[in-house]
């Protein structure tokens, strides 16, 4: 019986201690809210002003690291003038364009230009502006005539421009996105100038906005900074000039009120875009960088269009964002090259392995396909995006005599020590499953000492009623 009482309490502990720790870690995994972040920041802010939807990830790597909403449908406003940026750079890439390349004023952009009703910047009939200032425009001011001369020298086609766009942003894995114009603004804003003269407009849209969500914005920026980063050069500065040295110079103040030295500064924002409009409220895509961590805060939805002074409210929002992300990850360097023990086996990269993870808390590596992976407990913001890994081959093994006489006992020990941190986990791994391994085996020889002895004390019991029987 004693032994039997002993074994239930070894039973109840165990399943104790996995409810303990299974719990632990579902309170580990959940995310903090949006206004706990503001908390921790230590910033004021009305919680009726709190983004509709919100993202935060790692630029380097496109894993996702806290959100709100993320799926939820929003118009972006003028963030979508990206997407033309993208397309822009696209055609850079592709040599079918430069941008010393010029696209000369006609009529139809002097009118979009003097629309009253559209963010615009002035354009001079005849006037020939290179690529380089009209995307210094299309960004900074956020000019909706420099938006429209960059995708009509794309595709001078206003409706095929607009199903590449569609067709852009799905094969870049934004899959709750519809865009049914490039500017953000309404095409019935236009005036009728949305495309040139002669184009079948029949099949737009008039009057219908945009609508994405934060996890795709977020998915679109990666992709945006992983392959044309110098869009920063223009996103970077608090006023950028077009046109500099001739007669048509501008000079325009950003709306990026977190690039530093401005009324929400913070260190290492360097860009990107704003957006705002009646249906949309108050939006902002930002990148920050300190050290070798880069993060994308997409924030969607801030405020309400009746209060103008939501573009400033937007910002604390970003900022706690990335407070959060700087204060609990790093980007850091997880495997070097050369070689590593992992998953009992002895493998040689060539090239190091980088990636993100959570300060102050255990990871592990793996092995599949070929590959060494992170076991950082964070997801992709989408399948688009590649996974983080580093190709290895497996080492062959030494002949043993030829082994036995290069380690002297000194030498085996001590290559036998762990010495990266990689190591030390998997050490610990490895010493941890097989220390369930034994535990396991010790529950089940516990099992067959008590079903013997339950046995033989039933035949006992047999016997003696054999016994008791025969006497009568």
């Amino acid at each position: 019986m004693e032994l039997k009482k002993l074994v239930k309490g070894l039973f109840v502990g165990i399943i104790f201690f996995s409810c303990l720790v299974s719990g632990g870690n579902v309170l580990a995994q959940e995310m903090p809210s949006m206004m706990d972040l503001i908390s921790e920041s230590g910033f004021t802010v009305n919680e009726a002003d709190k983004p509709k939807g919100a993202v935060l990830i790692d630029a380097n790597t496109g894993q996702y690291l806290w959100g709100e909403n993320p799926d939820t449908p929003h118009n972006p406003a003028s963030i979508m003038k990206l997407m033309v940026v993208y397309l822009v750079y696209q055609a850079i890439e592709e040599g079918r364009i430069t941008l010393d390349t010029t696209v000369e004023a006609n009529e139809r952009y002097v009118a979009i230009s003097q629309i009253y009703q559209l963010s615009n910047n002035k354009i001079q009939l005849g006037v020939s502006y290179p690529v380089r200032e009209l995307l210094k425009m299309a960004v900074v001011p956020s000019s909706n005539v420099a938006t429209v001369m960059l995708a009509d020298l794309v595709e001078p086609n206003a409706v095929e421009f607009l199903n590449k766009v569609n067709q852009t942003a799905q094969e870049l894995g934004m899959t709750n996105t519809k865009i049914v114009n490039i500017t953000g603004a309404e095409i019935g804003a236009f005036h009728g100038l949305y495309a040139s003269e002669g184009v079948d407009t029949s099949t737009l849209e008039v009057d219908a906005s945009n609508t994405t969500t934060a996890r795709d914005l977020a998915t679109f920026t990666y992709f945006l900074l992983s392959k044309y980063p110098d869009v920063l050069t223009i996103t970077n500065s608090p006023k950028v000039t077009s046109m500099p040295g001739t007669p048509f110079e501008e000079t325009f103040d950003t709306y990026n009120y977190s690039l530093p030295g401005l009324e929400y500064s913070y260190e290492g924002v360097d860009g990107l875009k704003t957006g705002s409009s009646p249906s949309g409220g108050f939006n902002i895509d930002m990148t920050a960088k300190k050290g070798e961590l880069r993060l994308i805060a997409i924030v969607l939805g801030v405020g309400d269009w009746s209060d103008q002074t939501g573009e400033y409210k937007r910002h604390p929002f970003a900022n706690a964002m990335l407070n959060y992300g700087f204060n609990h990850y790093e980007y850091k360097n997880i495997l070097e090259t050369g070689e590593h023990e992992i998953d009992d086996k002895i493998i040689m990269t060539d090239k190091p392995l980088y990636d993100i993870v959570k300060k102050d808390e255990p990871y592990t590596l793996s092995l599949a396909d070929g590959n060494v992976l992170v076991d950082n407990g964070l997801e992709k913001i989408s399948a688009t995006i590649p996974v983080v890994k580093v190709s290895y081959k497996e080492k062959e093994e030494e002949h043993p005599v030829k082994k036995a006489l290069k380690n002297t006992p000194v030498e085996s020990i001590a290559s036998n020590i762990p010495t990266t941190q990689s190591e030390w986990l998997q050490t610990v791994k490895r010493f941890w499953k097989e220390l369930a391994i034994g535990f396991c085996s010790l529950i089940f020889l516990l099992f067959l000492i008590i079903w013997y002895i339950r046995k033989r004390n039933q035949r006992k019991r047999m016997k003696a009623r054999v016994k008791r029987q025969s006497r009568r």
